[in-house]
């Protein structure tokens, strides 16, 4: 769908997204998508928050286990919201907990197309990773959940497992994945594993995300450190990568741990039994500190141990010009060409991680060559002009059929 004033003018859209409880790149990508959207189309924003579910004065807390199956407060609030903007789609990330399946009801009784913007496995497993206490699990996956009330995947607990369960069954039993007019997804990996839960292929577009910098990268280092970029919670998988640092032989270069989360107490613990060299641990970083680390680092580590429905710290990396080790696992098998603009090693070998940082550390020639190769495909590959006329074509797909 071409670019143009008109087209801002006649195509509104309500985005629609229930904010988790902690920030995480999920969040940060439907705000850039929202900003990106905004420049073609009329776009606004419908948020929530399960913070603002739960914190709910007096005997109105007892009423949150119901909220989450139909939250009429929100629907109302949503139905008043079409009623003045008369958008002709919504464009939905996420509607768990806070906001209820009921949403889409809404969308199907006001005959409102809906656009599923996918971004983890939410639809076939409840806490979204196919991560059952840090071990591979999809036995959610077409329907039943209650195996996740057996295991208490969800927040360690049997009662919150077997509510989001049983939530995230009433949504599929209402014909979500017919329903929805189209689906979509972030990588072919995540494309793929909806398939194989039931969405119709025909209905589900791959549409990777965009990545732009404004900024000049800095010179490659002659004698950079190692970098991890992320959420400090199980899923990222920084245990792994400490495995495999304490297999590099002592030079002096540093691992930088940049981040927070729930895991990082128990990281520095391990950090310190395991007796690492040179790990530092930074918290959050502010735009300067980020570029001071990125400018000495001569690697970026991707060590997830769930299948990443996409990767952004990939493309930050090679914005900067730097290649990537990653685990060999869902949509980074797709993004990262092997040997090219990163190395992919499986996410049950160390030893095989460990050599893949040192092939980079202590050749900085080959890292640098690595890292313009994976700015090239950053170029290429994932411009928002791409991303644009992705997702305009879907929207024009909707429009006129």
């Amino acid at each position: 769908m071409p670019v143009s004033n008109s087209n801002k003018q006649q195509l509104k859209i309500l985005q629609i997204f229930s904010r988790y409880l902690e920030y995480g790149g999920e969040e940060g990508s439907v705000y850039r998508i929202a900003k990106a959207l905004d420049q073609n189309y009329s776009v606004k924003g419908f948020y929530y928050s399960t913070e603002e579910l739960i914190n709910q004065p007096g005997l109105r807390k007892l009423l949150v286990p119901f909220k989450v199956f139909h939250n009429w407060d929100i629907i109302k609030k949503l139905q008043e919201e079409q009623k003045s903007g008369k958008y002709q789609i919504w464009q939905i990330h996420n509607v768990f907990p806070a906001l209820s399946p009921a949403v889409y009801k809404l969308a199907f009784k006001l005959r409102v197309p809906v656009v599923q913007y996918l971004h983890n496995y939410r639809f076939g497993c409840i806490n979204g990773f196919f991560l059952n206490h840090g071990k591979a699990c999809q036995r959610c996956m077409h329907g039943d959940f209650f195996p996740a009330f057996q295991t208490a995947c969800w927040h360690g607990s049997h009662l919150q497992s077997g509510l989001m369960g049983a939530v995230t069954a009433h949504a599929r039993i209402m014909d979500l994945f017919n329903g929805v007019h189209h689906w979509i997804a972030i990588s072919d990996a995540l494309k793929n594993e909806y398939v194989a839960m039931g969405v119709p292929n025909d209905r589900i577009t791959v549409i990777p995300h965009f990545f732009e910098s404004a900024e000049a990268s800095e010179p490659y280092p002659v004698n950079g450190d190692a970098l991890f970029v992320g959420r400090l919670s199980p899923e990222k998988g920084v245990d792994r990568l400490f495995q495999a640092w304490k297999l590099i032989p002592e030079s002096g270069k540093t691992l930088w741990i940049v981040g927070d989360g729930p895991e990082r107490g128990r990281l520095e613990v391990m950090s310190r039994t395991m007796a690492l060299k040179n790990v530092r641990f930074t918290g959050f970083l502010d735009h300067s500190e980020m570029s001071r680390i990125w400018a000495n680092a001569a690697l970026s580590i991707v060590p997830s141990i769930w299948k990443e429905p996409f990767g952004m710290v990939v493309l930050e990396a090679w914005s900067k010009r730097r290649p990537v080790v990653a685990h060999r696992l869902g949509a980074l098998q797709e993004i990262i060409t092997h040997g090219e603009d990163g190395f992919l090693v499986p996410a049950d070998n160390p030893n095989e991680m460990a050599d893949a940082m040192q092939a980079i550390l202590f050749n900085p020639k080959s890292g640098e060559g690595m890292g313009n190769c994976g700015k090239d495909r950053l170029d290429r590959n994932f411009s928002k002009s791409q991303w644009s006329q992705r997702i305009g074509n879907v929207f024009k797909k909707i429009l006129v059929g």
